[in-house]
């Protein structure tokens, strides 16, 4: 790099992810870091010591700074260890959702041109197969082939950090358009912290004497919190799976504070909660988002719990955009429920709004429009894939989301989604993903794929499907080929068999017209 150049990247220099990591271990000291579910606890001095170690067993695989390393797993204490190392390694985290299928996996891992994949044991030989060796590979657990094993990473001395930016790429997880072709979201140091300081600023009673239970994926919204909970000294404890009973005894023994959630995991707690078997009252914070969650079930858990919840919106290329504090979850149980609760919540202050008609133009108030987006906590772009950055990034900055939302007494208001996407258990499916492996079977003439109302999901996937003439194709054969080829939680999981679909007078399938059947006496498209 010439002077020049060095003068002129250090001039916009600043805290980064690795820094404000590096200054947790220090500070906080001998705060315990990791809890697991056993008891065992790591101190931040131990993490910050691992961490150093990992990293020196990362580059002996040949990686070095700002090369893509692939994250699988379940949540596991590793991933805590993991995720410091790649900060302080300047090392571009891609962590991706643990159901998708092989195929998947191998195609993300191509498309970003990863140097290494982290898996779980119980998926490495499928990753493996799927890979064809042309990656590193790291096993969690037991390895196999030639899978390095995990606890060999991990020399006796410590390396150095690397001289890390605010510019350079710190994450880039991996969503899907309506094409169902997988987008890297380019995260920089810069914009991760943004995006953590708006989560602190939301949560500002967060502190080191915290514990949190981590059973939403590591990959999606519990990352975030992670990271936001790891610089202000916080305990954390990962789970591999949700498991309502397990989560509340844990919550009971560790004297749990926070709890990041999805709206599906509040839904299946209620049983639990309201059978008063643990004492749960150490909770003071539910961060939950990622679908939205019916306001009668919301009151239930309130109920329960007290008004500790806060619910955040937002979309992996502008995470945390808008929040539903503890106070907008006090109301008068003895009267309607107020509309706020099924609202996402009021607009971050450090990051701006708008809502657009068909022309782009603003629209009237009280009048829906597509959710516009501006503010640093906003994604980069798109990995490699500069046609697909335009079209969201538009001009002036603003990140077109792709929902509509219109606003309300100051509250958004989702009320449909513009692509289409249907969000089922809080992970996102996109239709045209799931068609294109159903029109692969011979029998299929026509298909299309919309999310129907689900009160424990949210949302489910429904196939619609014009068979061929004299075809017998069935219900079983339709989740065989998705179970084949995409992760098991796109599969439809009801199908519907019909002689002829809703068309345009151009041939094109009316999906909204036919997903406007199976909501039919309700005001918003999204369940809740």
């Amino acid at each position: 790099m010439s002077d020049s150049a060095r003068t002129a990247r250090q001039a916009s220099g600043g805290p980064t992810v690795a820094s404000v990591l590096l200054r947790g271990h220090r500070e906080y000291g001998d705060r315990p870091a990791i809890v697991e579910p056993g008891g065992r606890a790591v101190s931040y001095r131990e993490l910050g010591s691992l961490a150093r170690r990992l990293l020196g067993g990362i580059r002996s695989l040949g990686l070095g700074k700002g090369d893509r390393v692939v994250v699988l797993t379940k949540n596991r204490p590793e991933c805590f260890v993991l995720d410091h190392a790649l900060a302080i390694g300047g090392f571009v985290r891609v962590a991706l959702s643990y159901r998708l299928h092989p195929r998947e996996v191998a195609e993300i891992v191509a498309d970003c041109g990863a140097r290494a994949v982290v898996v779980d044991g119980e998926r490495l030989a499928e990753i493996s197969a799927a890979l064809h060796g042309t990656v590193a590979l790291v096993a969690l657990d037991d390895p196999a082939g030639e899978a390095v094993p995990f606890q060999d990473l991990f020399p006796e001395r410590e390396a150095e950090p690397a001289e890390v930016w605010p510019g350079d790429i710190a994450w880039m997880p991996y969503t899907s358009g309506t094409s169902g072709r997988p987008k890297g979201v380019i995260h920089t140091h810069r914009s991760l912290l943004a995006i953590i300081r708006n989560v602190l600023v939301e949560l500002p009673g967060a502190a080191s004497s915290d514990v949190l239970a981590h059973t939403a994926p590591l990959t999606h919204l519990s990352g975030y919190a992670m990271l936001a909970y790891f610089m202000r000294g916080a305990s954390q404890i990962a789970l591999g799976r949700f498991d309502a009973e397990e989560l509340t005894g844990i919550v009971e023994k560790h004297k749990v504070t926070v709890l990041p959630l999805v709206p599906t995991m509040i839904n299946l707690m209620l049983p639990v909660l309201e059978s008063g078997k643990h004492d749960v009252s150490s909770v003071h914070t539910v961060l939950y988002g990622g679908s939205p969650i019916a306001p009668d079930r919301l009151a239930r858990a309130i109920a329960v719990l007290g008004p500790v919840f806060v619910q955040s919106y937002g979309l992996t290329e502008m995470p945390w955009s808008s929040w539903l504090p503890k106070q907008d979850h006090i109301f008068d149980p003895d009267a309607e429920l107020p509309p706020r609760l099924a609202s996402a919540g009021r607009v971050s202050p450090f990051i701006e709004m708008r809502l657009a008609d068909v022309s782009g133009q603003p629209v009237a108030d009280g009048e829906p429009g597509e959710i516009q987006l501006r503010g640093d906590a906003g994604m980069a772009g798109y990995w490699n894939l500069p046609d697909e950055t335009a079209e969201t990034i538009l001009d002036g900055g603003w990140i077109a989301t792709g929902d509509v939302g219109r606003m309300a007494e100051g509250f958004l208001q989702i009320v449909d989604r513009k692509k289409d996407m249907i969000v089922s258990g809080g992970f996102n499916v996109y239709p045209t993903e799931v068609e294109n492996a159903i029109y692969t079977l011979p029998g299929v003439a026509e298909v299309a794929v919309v999310g129907v109302p689900d009160d424990r999901w949210g949302e489910t996937v429904r196939a619609v499907v014009v068979r061929r003439t004299g075809a017998a194709v069935t219900a079983e054969e339709i989740e065989q080929v998705c179970l084949d080829t995409i992760a098991a939680y796109k599969r439809p999981r009801t199908v519907e068999f019909v002689d002829e679909l809703p068309k345009t007078g151009t041939g094109k399938i009316m999906r909204r017209e036919l997903k406007a059947q199976y909501w039919a006496g309700r005001e918003r498209l999204v369940n809740g």
